[in-house]
């Protein structure tokens, strides 16, 4: 039953209205389902995009931090976090939920930073190499995985500011099947958990 009167001016703007907002929603459903079917079929587990993230600001880092992205954090914020488990913008990206990828896939490992990372595989989270920086993770001692040369084959990768570097999903020492953690042996709060099914 209709508010206005059969045929009326008022009324047939009504059912236009109407109409218009099906067509605009059904579009939009039509949309978003075409988007979340793009996003599943272009990654399907086979790319994994991980991200070594920092703030620094070059200003008061020096010449440790440049072509910093997003140059906010100055040295003493960092410094003032170390206590508090360490500057929240110092971070991996999938974050420490981790992330899956299958065997086969390609990790592409990138910097996001102004200061260099590593992206290391250790066998339990710990310190890092540089003690200072420790104290953000309680004092824990140093990881083993950490005092080994830096390279793809003992699963301990630099990561250079502004770098791009890409690995295979279950063939790599870096990307074994299962479930690995890795850390940042330099910044040892940065940490996130890889699983290759």
């Amino acid at each position: 039953m209709s508010l206005f009167p059969p045929g009326s001016l008022t009324s047939r703007l009504a059912r236009f209205a109407m109409k218009r907002r099906f067509a605009v929603t059904a579009g939009l459903v039509a949309l978003l389902g075409t988007i979340a079917v793009a996003v599943v079929a272009k990654d399907g587990g086979r790319f994994l995009d991980v991200r070594a993230r920092d703030h620094c600001d070059p200003v008061t880092f020096g010449a440790i931090c440049f072509n910093s992205p997003e140059p906010e954090v100055t040295l003493a914020e960092f410094q003032a976090a170390i206590p508090l488990g360490g500057h929240e913008d110092w971070k991996f990206n999938p974050g420490r939920s981790g992330a899956s990828i299958n065997a086969g896939g390609t990790l592409q490992l990138e910097s996001d930073g102004g200061i260099r990372h590593t992206f290391t595989r250790v066998a339990a989270f710990g310190g890092g190499i540089v003690p200072a920086l420790n104290v953000a993770v309680g004092n824990a001692p140093v990881r083993p995985e950490c005092q080994t040369a830096q390279t793809e084959a003992n699963g301990n990768v630099l990561v250079p500011q502004g770098s791009v570097q890409q690995f295979r999903a279950g063939t790599s020492p870096l990307l074994p099947r299962g479930t690995s953690l890795y850390q940042c042996c330099i910044h040892p709060w940065m940490r996130t958990q890889i699983t290759v099914r």
